[in-house]
């Protein structure tokens, strides 16, 4: 077999070729990139001038905008080329009819062991023409097979080059990024509060947050425990309060570019301070801010209620009185209610409240404290009434039956656990225990039987109120005239409202713990009679004691329903005492001021005399001109005349006025003492026996004193009681009853007094 001629003559030439081929496509595509990349490096320059990037960031895009341009020339030269192409290219620029491309195609397949090409030339023949290729070879012009050319972008390239250097020759305006507070949102706030810094830049020098994160840090404060809130506390960050010279660090709940929110410490200093803030050891700024203190009215909304110090005495002494009618009842829903409202106190105090608010948790406290009343007490004491008549015929029950009826039930819920011990015990014979059996079961039967009368009789008034609504909502339709027709219409309405009373007291009933309590009462004493019936036949020893034994445990539980109706019974009886007291609180709340309405004229308060009041109840001496005694000034208009020693006068012909005048006298109270406050104090002692001091030299006594004395205390407490008695058993206007109330309340023994001196030996 002939050896292949060697075609490394017409290797290289498709070398050079390749070589000049690639050489223009990098031009082409080094020229597409530098659009590109002349538009990367001029968004490089102005993010460097406007200082959105740093300037070595800068740096590195101009950089990567350079290194586009060779990857653009890179990636387009690296395109794959064919020898045989490249040599068809050649030929057809030389003129050499194929000569190179055949010889290169007849070298590949001499090379692969192929004797005879696709077209059927043989061996010989392909040998021949590779010859014919190299000896043309010579001939070849690489030049004109691939030429060099202006790339075609070169336009747009040149372009894009001259806009980005004349724009980067711009001299453009600078901008300050530098981090600054402008104020405090608001400019005060009690301890404890949420204030929110305003600013711009304040993450400036700072990392950047990847996302916002919860809280995990109180930055400065690691003992202040975060809030349930999220937000992004930057670990470079800070706040502190105070001066330069003295300050401390407070919660930080959330860092944004324009704003910082922070909670002040709730053991903050009172006063002017400033809010100062850092971005790691850079201070970047200050503002105002007041700690207020919470009892400081002049920084009280105008909404808020302003409780005045007699007012705040005479609600604070209402809630006492319910806290120790709690304490001593141990009602802990009423002592829960009486916390309430000592916290409505203090929200009103620091100005947190306004009086619609007040009167609205007033209202929700009180529907809690009678969430589970019952509208009928009397029903439930009705069963208990018949449980006691049928307990009492028995001698084993009759102990339980008599402390029924004494009203005992917690007397009665221990001789039940004693019937039970005795059960347990075995210290009953057969026949007591049937008779107790029959005694339980009748007293189940005998109060499911009255609770369904109870039922039955409340679904018979239902009903009856219906029928007349459907009666009366016909006659209303039927009417000929406007009265007749307004007349039913009236009727109608009074009956609604007393189906809606109806079907709320259904409603307060399936709710009240007093009738829950009977009802698992009953079912208790149901368990324990089928549990004390007679044994069967088939019912072994062990079975029948065990019997005997969940008997016992049924009786206990119905002693401890016994107790719980008990209970219940007590407190409400209790709260229906307090109702007086609730009226009081109710009316003392309704006449708190606002601090932007001063109200109407206090009466106490007149020309200043109830701070002068309040300050000789203490024990101080008051200002002896509040008190002048002097002429009424008030003008009367009856028919007759008449002029009392400091009273109004009245003008008339008669000897006395069939009408009262309208005047009053502003000294209504005269002098407190007839004393001129500048005489020597001396002490009234009092005498063993039946001979101390007089009512009236007791009462002298505590208003030059105070009102603290022992001798005081029980003159306070007959009067008191006088007074109580009236406003229970007279009708008077709620008005009258809130001042005479809040008069004592001013007046309580128990209230402030100085020091007092030493004795003198």
């Amino acid at each position: 077999m002939a050896q292949p001629t060697d075609t490394s003559v017409i290797q290289r030439l498709i070398g050079r070729t390749k070589f000049r081929i690639r050489s223009q496509w990098a031009l082409e595509g080094a020229t597409t990139a530098t659009i590109l990349a002349s538009a990367g490096a001029l968004a490089s320059i102005f993010a460097v001038r406007t200082e959105a990037v740093e300037p070595m960031t800068g740096v590195v895009l101009l950089v990567g905008s350079f290194l586009l341009i060779v990857a653009g020339a890179i990636i387009s030269a690296a395109r794959k080329l064919d020898d045989e192409k490249v040599a068809r290219k050649v030929d057809r620029a030389s003129n050499l009819s194929d000569r190179l491309s055949t010889a290169i195609a007849f070298r590949r397949d001499l090379a692969a062991g192929k004797t005879q090409h696709e077209d059927g030339t043989t061996e010989e023949m392909m040998v021949a023409a590779i010859k014919d290729g190299v000896r043309a070879a010579m001939r070849a012009d690489i030049r004109a097979a691939a030429p060099f050319a202006l790339p075609k972008d070169l336009g747009a390239a040149g372009g894009f080059l001259i806009i980005a250097a004349l724009a980067a020759g711009l001299a453009l305006p600078t901008i300050d990024h530098a981090a600054k507070l402008y104020r405090a949102v608001p400019d005060h706030a009690k301890p404890g509060s949420v204030i929110t810094i305003e600013g711009a830049n304040l993450m400036h020098g700072m990392s950047r947050p990847v996302a916002s994160l919860p809280i995990r840090n109180s930055l400065g404060a690691p003992t202040l425990t975060a809030p349930a809130t999220t937000g992004y506390v930057p670990p470079d960050g800070s706040v502190f309060l105070g001066t330069l010279a003295k300050s401390r660090a407070v919660q930080v709940l959330d860092w944004e570019p324009d704003r910082i929110m922070v909670r002040i410490p709730k053991d903050a200093a009172f006063g002017d301070q400033q809010l100062i803030v850092f971005v790691a050891t850079d201070r970047i700024g200050m503002v105002d801010f007041t700690v207020v203190d919470p009892l400081d009215k002049s920084f009280h909304g105008a909404e808020s209620v302003n409780l005045s110090a007699d007012e705040k005495a005479y609600i604070e002494s209402i809630v006492a009185e319910l806290k120790d009618i709690a304490q001593r009842e141990k009602d802990k829903d009423l002592d829960d209610f009486a916390n309430k409202i000592k916290d409505l106190i203090g929200k009103a105090e620091n100005g947190d409240i306004t009086k619609e608010q007040m009167l609205d948790e007033l209202q929700k406290a009180e529907e809690k404290l009678h969430e589970h009343d019952d509208p009928k007490p009397e029903d439930v004491q009705a069963q208990m009434d018949k449980m006691a008549e049928q307990l009492g015929k028995d001698a084993l029950t009759k102990p339980i039956a008599d402390a029924l009826k004494a009203k005992d039930p917690e007397k009665a819920q221990k001789e039940l656990e004693k019937l039970a011990e005795k059960l347990d015990k075995k210290e009953l014979d057969a026949q007591q225990k049937q008779d107790l059996q029959k005694q339980l079961e009748q007293v189940a039967k005998q109060m499911e039987k009255m609770d369904k009368q109870q039922e039955q009789k409340d679904q018979q008034q239902e009903q009856k109120l219906k029928d007349e609504i459907r009666r009366l909502e016909k006659e209303k339709e039927q009417a000929k005239t406007p009265q007749q027709k307004q007349d039913a219409e009236r009727r109608l309405e009074e009956k609604q409202r007393e189906l809606q009373k109806l079907q709320k007291e259904e409603e307060q009933k399936q709710q009240s713990d007093q009738r829950r309590a009977v009802k698992r009462l009953q079912k208790d004493m149901e368990k324990a009679a089928e549990n004390l019936q007679k044994p069967q036949k088939q019912e072994s020893q062990g079975e029948q004691e065990e019997r005997e034994k969940q008997a016992s445990r049924d009786m206990k539980d119905a002693a401890r329903e016994t107790g719980k109706v008990d209970q219940d019974q007590r407190k409400q009886a209790t709260q229906k005492k307090m109702s007086s007291q609730m009226d009081d609180l109710r009316e003392a709340m309704r006449r708190a001021k606002q601090k932007g309405n001063k109200g109407p004229n206090d009466p106490f308060n007149k020309n200043g005399k109830q701070q002068d009041f309040i300050s000789r109840a203490r024990g101080g001496k008051g200002q002896g001109q509040q008190w002048k005694p002097g002429q009424g000034q008030g003008q009367g208009q009856g028919q007759g005349q008449g002029q009392g020693q400091n009273g109004g006068q009245g003008n008339g012909s008669g000897q006395g006025g069939d009408t009262w005048g309208t005047g009053h006298d502003d000294n209504l109270t005269g002098d407190e003492t007839a004393k001129g406050g500048h005489d020597k104090d001396q002490d009234l002692q009092g005498q063993a026996g039946d001979k101390g001091g007089s009512t009236r030299e007791t009462i002298l006594a505590a208003a030059q004193k105070g009102f603290a004395g022992v001798g005081y205390k029980k003159v306070y407490a007959d009067y008191q009681k006088i007074v109580e008695e009236v406003m229970r058993n007279e009708k008077l206007p709620s008005s009258y009853k809130y001042y005479v109330k809040r008069y004592f309340a001013n007046i309580h023994p128990n209230m402030a007094a100085p020091p007092a001196a030493p004795e003198k030996q």
